[in-house]
């Protein structure tokens, strides 16, 4: 009987332990800077409203009135690039693609850590407002892998 309140008691201090463990190791996690949202592109992805620590966009931010030429600047995982470069676009409010560039890392990419970037988009269009998404740079094309960022902008 001692050997199972024993064992009970080893069991319920591991698992403590791994809560307080787990929440500690969340105050690590940079928080967004923008009201943006994270997305997946695939068709039977569903767009949702949670933070996220895999991407931080400083400029533009969420609604900002944008002109060409962009400068988009952030930060993203160093797993969200491939030979320092990920795709950055605009984008209209029905998914018409309006520019395309490759953000471009500004430190060593090659890490779990965020990595500074940078882009600038040069691009025309009639569309009053749209997207500004980031994706994460998917070399091996498999669906489990694609990630992206969107945030709201306004065009002038």
């Amino acid at each position: 009987m001692k050997k199972q309140q024993f064992l009970l008691l080893i069991v319920i201090i591991i698992l403590v332990t791994a809560v307080i463990l787990r929440l500690t190791s969340k105050k690590d996690i940079p928080l967004v800077t923008s009201n943006a949202t994270p997305i997946t592109p695939n068709a039977t992805s569903t767009e949702t409203i949670a933070p996220t620590a895999e991407v931080i966009v400083t400029n533009p931010q969420p609604e900002e009135i944008i002109t060409s030429p962009l400068t988009v600047e952030g930060q993203a995982k160093g797993n969200w690039f491939f030979e320092a470069n990920l795709p950055v676009k605009l984008m209209t409010l029905d998914n018409q693609v309006i520019a395309v560039v490759g953000g471009q890392a500004e430190s060593d990419w090659m890490t779990d850590k965020m990595v500074p970037f940078k882009a600038t988009l040069n691009f025309t269009t009639t569309a009053t407002s749209g997207y500004l998404v980031v994706s994460k740079d998917n070399p091996s094309g498999l669906p489990q892998n694609d990630a992206s960022f969107k945030i709201p902008v306004r065009f002038k």
